[in-house]
């Protein structure tokens, strides 16, 4: 905790200002939202003035255009030419603030993979620094509540969720606090992992990161969002290894017929949500849970509703198709994975071979998994989504360079230097 504080505070100071820094500023501004500082709806400005700031990085100090910034390029191409070919929805403003996403996000990268400026053990720091700001905000919020002040904008608390005493954390609310957490977490298993050689035990766990670890469970435990609840179900796939399978199996049966009769709301919410998905059937999934129909039923409609007999499947219908119904249920009934229905089906493929290009390492992997139901397989406006995915991006850096034989650890620090190749090359 104490060197992420020193980190952002590093950034604001002249003499220490350098791109180390304002990569890690990149990467925590991203992934919080400091509500009564940037809004609770809307555009931040904090975050959009830092977005400008990217370009002039970009072009002075890391212009190298990699292949991330060529799949980013063909694939906001065919975003526009979506856009350009429905002129009656075209909304510049909507396009030009994924454009600003996009070169923060190249910006980054190239930071990561070209100038390789952060080091594995610091960016371990970040992540264990950062699933902590969380906790302790979190937990100072349910204090607040307990106490009976729900409104306590100095801590991010500034909207009455009447959930107990379920908040928002450092981020807009429970289940975008929930998202970005499980993303941390995981990619601090992801890291120890590299460090042991193996996946980390409960035991070495506890010894390396027990407060970030009991941390992140007393969090997505009480923050009071059933997104938590699906979060940590996905990260159990972590931990479950083919020799395991027989065990598990049966007691995850176990489990499923025994959460109808556990009485927390959340838990609930989660459980029904996830019986309505496996019936495909979108009409019972908003018929059983408005809010998570919202994220389960875009899911439904790309794998049953596709027609690829369709021009506008593969160019899309423009800009908020999917939410341009007056009516809830339409919208509901029209929307998409990853902008399929606003931008095509071709800019989807584009991105998804972005993300496994450039972003996540292993298509079958746990961060495949969360990308898919926390996020919606999407490069949508939304900076916890982007900053999901500059986690993602930093973790997979790592893995190549271990792979490859060229990560240095700070315990190794004495030993020969090895020399690196450009990981913006690898396969």
């Amino acid at each position: 905790m104490n060197t992420l504080f020193r980190i952002i505070m590093g950034f604001f100071q002249p003499k220490n200002y350098n791109l180390q820094n304002f990569a890690i500023f990149l990467l925590v501004l991203f992934n919080i939202q400091y509500i009564p500082l940037e809004s609770l709806g809307g555009v931040s400005m904090v975050k959009v003035a830092t977005m400008a700031i990217c370009p002039l990085i970009f072009f002075l100090k890391t212009f190298k255009l990699g292949k991330i910034f060529m799949w980013m390029a063909l694939y906001y191409g065919l975003v526009m030419l979506a856009a350009w070919m429905h002129p009656e929805t075209f909304r510049a403003s909507t396009v030009i603030y994924l454009a600003m996403f996009i070169l923060m996000f190249i910006t980054y990268h190239n930071l990561i993979y070209l100038e390789e400026i952060i080091t594995f053990d610091l960016f371990l720091k970040v992540v264990k620094g950062m699933i902590m700001a969380f906790t302790i905000c979190l937990v100072l919020q349910q204090i607040s509540i307990r106490m009976g002040y729900p409104i306590m904008p100095i801590i991010n608390l500034v909207q009455i969720l009447d959930r107990s005493i379920g908040a928002n954390s450092l981020s807009f609310e429970p289940s975008s606090a929930a998202r970005t957490m499980a993303v941390l977490f995981l990619a601090m298993l992801r890291l120890y992992e590299i460090k042991f050689g193996h996946a980390p035990s409960v035991k070495e766990l506890y010894i390396e990161a027990r407060w970030p670890t009991l941390g992140f469970l007393w969090s997505m435990l009480t923050m009071g969002s059933g997104t938590a609840f699906v979060a940590l179900a996905l990260l159990a796939f972590y931990f479950i290894k083919k020799s395991y399978a027989l065990t598990i199996l049966p007691i995850l049966i176990v489990i499923y017929f025994f959460v109808p009769y556990i009485d927390f709301s959340p838990l609930q919410r989660a459980y029904e949500a996830v019986n309505a998905a496996m019936t495909l059937d979108t009409d019972e999934v908003i018929e059983t849970d408005t809010s998570a129909a919202t994220r389960i039923t875009p899911m439904i409609n790309t794998f049953t509703n596709l027609d690829l007999m369709d021009f506008k499947t593969w160019f899309g219908h423009g800009i908020d198709y999917g939410i341009s119904f007056t009516n809830a249920y339409d919208r509901m009934k029209n929307r998409m994975l990853g902008g399929v229905a606003e931008y095509g089906l071709l800019s989807f493929i584009v991105m998804i071979i972005v993300v496994f290009k450039c972003v996540i390492k292993n298509f079958i992997s746990v961060e495949t998994l969360l990308w898919l139901f926390l996020f919606g397989l999407s490069f949508s406006n939304i900076s916890y989504v982007w900053g999901a995915m500059m986690i993602f991006a930093s973790v997979r850096y790592f893995q190549i360079k271990n792979d490859r034989g060229l990560l240095v650890l700070e315990e190794n620090e004495d030993e020969e230097e090895i020399e690196t190749d450009n990981l913006e090359n690898d396969e």
